[in-house]
């Protein structure tokens, strides 16, 4: 965004948080990450044990359900002022999550963000 100023251009930024689209379900997510899993190592796989993998599966299944909002029509508004406003903003935040958990993020402990 910042680079594009010398040439005259302006960058707005839309920082979304999570949506759910009806084309990317938790299925095709957790066939990738069997993939990769199994490109590992066997060494690195040990190292980590198959528990760990059920467990980030579970948790990103929980997450899923939890944080994702539907209504991506927030987002799309978003980009649509961005575009025709007179005078865009340089942020804009779509979705509860991002105006609220990730500004929360930024300021937190890095302990705390990790652990979430």
């Amino acid at each position: 965004r910042i680079e594009m100023r010398h040439f005259g251009v302006k960058v707005s930024i839309v920082e979304h948080g999570f949506f759910k689209a009806e084309e990317v379900n938790s299925d095709i997510i957790e066939k990738y990450l069997f993939k990769l899993w199994n490109r590992l190592t066997p060494e690195i796989r040990d190292s980590y044990g198959e528990k760990y993998l059920v467990e980030y599966i579970k948790a990103q299944r929980s997450s899923v359900k939890r944080l994702c909002d539907y209504d991506i029509s927030n987002v799309i508004k978003c980009m649509e002022h961005a575009l025709i406003a007179k005078y865009p903003r340089t942020r804009y935040r779509a979705g509860w999550d991002a105006k609220f958990f990730w500004l929360f993020l930024c300021y937190a402990p890095s302990c705390l963000s990790d652990m979430l």
